[in-house]
């Protein structure tokens, strides 16, 4: 396929469409079952907590859900394009699909605005003016104006992750990606990087995130997601899903947590 899937079979997607549709996904590692025959639906605008146990999933399905992972079997979908078909142009699908990792994988020979401008010049084109005149008014919005300069080491761990979220959003991502991008980071600094995302949220972007912060997900998600096993045992509404889960694993995870 060439060009941009997106820009030409988009305008033709339903507006009930999913933004994001797994079908049947399994996901296998040697004789280790990761993913069990995984269906989920995002809508555009939903945001999604995926809570669970370490080892039920949880960071795989994110990692296929950008191709950073191949499923096993099964389909992704991203606004109706199947990303998994073998004629998908998957640098046109990473632009849509933004992913932010628990370490900051900045670039630590670069400054900030460097980190933040280098994919957009290189993979978009754009000239260093626009790319950087967009790159500072992205760092004004995860309250970081003046670090334009600043190299990584010169920065907390919550600014880092805040600079690499704004780097991710640099290329206009319709989706975005959050893999536990609090849990390497002192407590008095997740507050500053949850804040970016519910601003984020408040914009209407369609979010996934992988987190341990149950107060995130409620406050912040329109559902909540339970991973164990390779499986989706609850989807629902996170007032349901963490007060009274369905199942006794969803239960018992959540004795733990929310104790």
């Amino acid at each position: 396929m060439t060009g941009d899937p997106f820009s030409t079979r988009q305008a033709a997607a339903s507006a009930e469409q999913p933004m994001i549709e797994l079908r049947n996904v399994r996901k296998l590692f040697g004789d280790n079952v990761v993913l069990r025959e995984v269906n989920l639906a995002v809508n555009r605008g939903d945001v999604v907590a995926v809570i669970g146990p370490s080892g039920g999933g949880k960071s795989t399905l994110l990692r296929c859900i950008n191709l950073m992972e191949h499923p096993t079997s099964g389909q992704v979908f991203i606004e109706g394009v199947d990303i998994t078909a073998k004629s998908t142009d998957l640098n046109a699908v990473r632009r849509k699909v933004g992913m932010v990792f628990q370490q900051y994988n900045l670039f630590p020979h670069l400054s900030v605005i460097d980190n933040l401008t280098l994919a957009s010049r290189k993979l978009l084109k754009k000239p260093r003016s626009e790319a950087e005149d967009h790159a500072e008014a992205l760092l004004a919005r995860v309250g970081l104006s003046g670090k334009e300069r600043s190299m990584p080491h010169e920065l907390s761990g919550g600014q880092q992750q805040r600079v690499a979220i704004a780097r991710s959003l640099m290329m206009e991502p319709h989706v975005m990606l959050f893999d536990e991008v609090t849990s390497a980071l002192d407590p008095e600094l997740v507050g500053e990087v949850l804040d970016v995302m519910r601003e984020l949220a408040a914009t209407g972007m369609t979010m996934l995130a992988v987190t341990h912060e149950m107060g995130f997900a409620r406050e912040v998600g329109n559902r909540v997601v339970f991973i164990d096993g390779g499986e989706i045992v609850e989807d629902g509404d996170p007032e349901v899903v963490l007060r009274d889960p369905s199942s006794e694993r969803a239960r018992r995870f959540l004795r733990k947590v929310l104790a």
